[in-house]
């Protein structure tokens, strides 16, 4: 799992042309990186998650730093860089049925983790709430005073 994510992030370090080279592999390690996620988060110890939200984090950062770098390179705004990136006259046949291809794969593996962190919280949720449920004693009423009985 480590080894997808420090592809994914040393890929932010490469050329213009070796992005170019790489950007399937990316993907891919992209795409693994986000099933390994969806497993850890479904079944992992509570600090095996809290470390692959932290690396989520760190990756989301870094595309955040990369899209501005772009954007003051081109001379784009965030907006224009998006119409941009969306539109295949600007790319090769290949490499656009590549984007697409790669986009609908993220777009669902994102999804499903997703899904597998709301499962994870429910879960937790519910167990917690047995748990308090276990701890607590249940307690006898007590019978008023000056109570009469009949």
């Amino acid at each position: 799992m480590a080894d997808e994510f420090e592809r994914i992030m040393a890929f932010f370090d490469l050329g213009s042309e070796e992005k170019e080279k790489r950007l399937q592999q990316v993907f891919e390690d992209a795409l693994a990186y986000f099933e390994r996620f969806k497993h850890v988060i479904e079944t992992g110890e509570p600090e095996e998650k809290k470390k692959i939200i932290e690396r989520i984090v760190m990756m989301r950062k870094r595309i955040e730093e990369e899209t501005k770098r772009i954007c003051e390179k081109t001379k784009m705004s965030e907006e224009e860089l998006l119409q941009f990136s969306n539109d295949p006259k600007n790319f090769s046949k290949p490499q656009w049925e590549m984007i697409e291809n790669a986009k609908v794969d993220l777009d669902k593996g994102v999804e499903e983790a997703r899904k597998a962190i709301r499962k994870s919280a429910a879960q937790s949720s519910k167990n917690e709430g047995e748990a308090l449920k276990k701890e607590r004693p249940k307690r006898r009423r007590k019978k008023p005073k000056n109570w009469i009985q009949s």
